[in-house]
């Protein structure tokens, strides 16, 4: 809508410059040629009058018409000639002198006697002409052309035997310039409608291409992403590739000293009689027997059968695995709350899988604690807790088993949540972490059809769920 709106303020803006531009130019290119125009004209119907006032004049002189009896009707019918032909001559007088040397007039197309009122030229040899407003308040050119006769002796020179007076009319320059105004003014806005309908018809095939060059660029910049992701995963790929191909030789290279390793243990279970001793050695030879089975599996598959499927006590599994980090939960002075659901039944899946999943959630909530402590190790308030937690829980008509580790450790920050899980991130320094514990985690969830679930709060608190489909056994 904003685009839209942009766009119309964009087509208003170009309307609003062209009738800025277009009409000012019409309009002063139409004063100036009306300036030339006008002066043109004026001086054409002025050629016009005095034209006619000579020609008239020549025939009166040349054919003797003032000696006629009928003289006043034979000139009369002459001008009445001149005006058919020439529409904007308002008036034609013939004047002549009489017998006192008063002027007189002779003919006229204007039916008057004696000399007509607005005639003021003298009887010279010189033709006159002004330009005034007549009684209409109508510009005109009045004209005045002398009748002359030559004399038969050219000593004697030329005789003036009256004048003609024409009268011409301006309204047909008047018309003409008016004319000239509406054409240009109908010019321009014609002009700047077929400008405002070009233009708009152009800017909306730009807003179109535009629109068009910007999905483009959304799409590039999505296929640009996706190929980086396929690059990064590509990558990961070739990493975890690598690795497994270095674990496998750490897994054959492991086996002999872990044997060996084993039967000294069992030496010493037998040279330390004591009970609290041999609960040491039998939870160190429990890890070593993980270990050896972390090493086959290792070198046979990474898929096991689903023989190896047994049903597995959840509580009492994490009762073992915190027992195999007790150490760490006594040196660093750590509570522990244990609340289990004691009616959920068992599990039917790997115990090696749970217990490495339980262990790799476990050990990231006691390093966040060890974290925190170091750095507010001076507050003596600062709670240090762990808390493991089962449940079973009915969604959607679907039953859920709920595994749950919990922390106040330093929390994860936010935008970290969402790439917790993918492999080889890790927030610890180097050498403290390889980015793999909670994607490996999470592969064993998805195995069974489950889940790893993240919550957290920076500086406060940490809570890993495990959800993995629960089904009553019997």
């Amino acid at each position: 809508m904003r685009l839209k709106k942009r766009h119309l303020d964009l087509q208003a803006k170009i309307i609003i410059v062209l009738i800025a531009v277009v009409v000012p130019t019409f309009l002063i290119v139409t004063i100036a040629e009306n300036k030339v125009t006008q002066p043109i004209l004026s001086e054409e119907m002025k050629q016009i009058g005095i034209t006619s006032a000579k020609t008239l004049a020549s025939e009166i002189a040349s054919h003797r018409l003032l000696s006629l009896p009928n003289a006043a009707s034979t000139i009369e019918s002459k001008i009445q000639e001149f005006l058919y032909s020439q529409p904007n001559i308002l008036r034609v007088d013939v004047i002549i002198r009489d017998h006192n040397g008063e002027a007189k007039l002779l003919a006229s197309n204007i039916e008057e006697e004696g000399q007509p009122a607005d005639y003021h030229f003298a009887f010279d040899d010189k033709i006159v002409s002004e330009y005034k407003k007549d009684e209409t308040d109508t510009w005109t050119w009045d004209i005045g052309v002398p009748i002359e006769q030559r004399a038969r002796d050219k000593k004697s020179g030329k005789r003036i035997l009256g004048v003609v007076h024409v009268v011409v009319s301006m309204k047909f320059v008047n018309h003409t310039v008016n004319a000239i105004w509406k054409i240009t003014g109908t010019a321009a806005v014609f002009t700047v409608i077929l400008l405002i309908l070009a233009l708009s018809y152009f800017l909306r095939k730009t807003i179109a291409n535009d629109r068009l060059l910007r999905q483009t660029e959304d799409q590039n910049l999505q296929l640009t992403n996706q190929l980086h992701d396929m690059q990064r995963k590509l990558m990961n790929t070739e990493k975890l590739a690598v690795m497994g191909q270095l674990t496998a030789s750490f897994a054959h290279e492991i086996g002999t000293p872990l044997s060996a390793i084993g039967g000294h243990l069992q030496l010493l279970r037998e040279e330390l009689p004591d009970k609290r001793s041999n609960e040491r050695i039998d939870i160190i030879n429990s890890q070593l027997a993980r270990i050896e089975q972390i090493v086959k599996n290792f070198l046979q598959s990474t898929i096991k059968p689903p023989s190896q499927r047994q049903l597995v006590d959840v509580n009492r599994l994490i009762d073992q695995t915190l027992a195999l980090v007790k150490p760490r939960i006594e040196t660093a002075g750590i509570e522990v709350k244990k609340e289990f659901d004691r009616e959920m039944g068992p599990l039917r899946m790997v115990p090696l899988d749970l217990e490495q999943i339980l262990l790799n959630l476990v050990n990231n909530s006691l390093d966040s604690l060890k974290n925190k402590s170091q750095v507010r190790s001076y507050d003596f308030r600062v709670r240090k807790q762990l808390e493991v937690s089962t449940r079973v829980s009915q969604i959607e008509g679907n039953a859920w088993a709920y595994i749950m580790v919990y922390d106040t450790g330093e929390g994860i920050k936010k935008g970290h949540l969402s790439n917790v899980l993918k492999p080889f991130f890790t927030t610890k320094a180097p050498g403290d972490g390889t980015g793999l514990g909670l994607t490996i985690c999470q592969q064993l969830a998805k195995k069974y059809g489950g889940m790893l679930e993240i919550e957290s709060k920076e500086g406060a608190w940490t809570k890993v769920s495990l959800k993995i489909p629960y089904q009553v056994t019997v």
